[in-house]
């Protein structure tokens, strides 16, 4: 019994320590190896603080980066050191509200709610007049989505990664009923807490944004794996059925691939980025 009691408190502590986000001085040691000088960013917007990093010129067009969850901001590392990328687009890397240092811990279990609070980082570039694209993973595409269906003038482009869009259309864990009970929620992590919340109420979260469909009038480009067990693969049928009003859109399948693209096929994601973030008659000269 003691040395289940001791295994059960070292497995909280390690529990407690378990955050998956990078401090602004790790940020910024990391990338000045790279000779990447982010800039980071904190604003207020109600009664909430989001943070966001910037990677490269501030000349370009810009990607917003949306993660999914659990996860911060550091989920899209890889790209922030593409040189190849910061040379066509700067991009953005933003903690979603409950994650990193966007007030971690303090779930908003609303997408509508998400997008709200992370709307004064789109104001930001089209305030410059500068073009905005958005890019996200898994939950990070349905805020990204609202984002643009409030947003129809002001974004560009949209790169959907495995991305949680149709109401109903995932998976959930047994688990996560037993984690959201106040009997057992002291144990785990509080980036599952948050993950968790936002899980267990994203059918109606989804539910709530599904009237703004066709204001969407951005390129799309929607990635998404044929074995997706997580986030199933319906998602993106699900979007390219509503996006009447796209300007272009292009969904890849991806045949024995999970929820695992990022690690699978990076060179997909960058690809695609990049052909976000180019100019149509560019692209046209570049496939001829």
């Amino acid at each position: 019994m003691a040395l289940l009691m001791v295994s059960l408190v070292v497995m909280w502590w390690l529990a407690q320590h378990i955050d998956y986000r990078i401090s602004d001085e790790d940020i910024k040691n990391h990338f000045t190896t790279l000779s990447i000088k982010p800039e980071i960013h904190r604003y207020k917007f109600e009664d909430r603080t989001v943070r966001y990093v910037e990677f490269g010129a501030d000349t370009l067009p810009v990607t917003i980066m949306i993660h999914g969850a659990p996860s911060s901001l550091s989920f899209f590392t890889r790209f922030y050191e593409d040189t190849a990328l910061l040379r066509r687009t700067m991009l953005v890397g933003v903690d979603r509200p409950g994650y990193g240092y966007s007030d971690f811990g303090k779930s908003v279990i609303s997408i509508s709610d998400q997008a709200r609070y992370l709307q004064p980082v789109i104001d930001r570039y089209a305030a410059q007049g500068r073009k905005v694209v958005l890019a996200a993973s898994s939950y990070g595409g349905a805020v990204v989505a609202k984002l643009a269906m409030n947003n129809p003038e002001k974004v560009s482009g949209i790169l959907f990664v495995s991305s949680s869009l149709a109401p109903g259309q995932e998976y959930i864990y047994p688990i996560s009923y037993a984690i959201a009970n106040p009997l057992f929620r002291w144990f785990f992590p509080t980036l599952i807490l948050v993950a968790n919340d936002e899980k267990l109420n994203h059918l109606k979260a989804l539910e709530d944004i599904q009237d703004g469909w066709d204001r969407i009038q951005s390129k799309i480009i929607l990635l998404h794996g044929k074995a997706d067990g997580l986030i199933y693969f319906s998602n993106a049928e699900y979007a390219q059925k509503r996006l009447i009003n796209a300007a272009s859109l292009k969904l890849v399948p991806l045949e024995g691939i999970g929820h695992s693209i990022l690690w699978d096929r990076p060179d997909l994601i960058r690809e695609s980025l990049l052909e976000l973030v180019t100019p149509q008659k560019l692209n046209e000269l570049a496939n001829k």
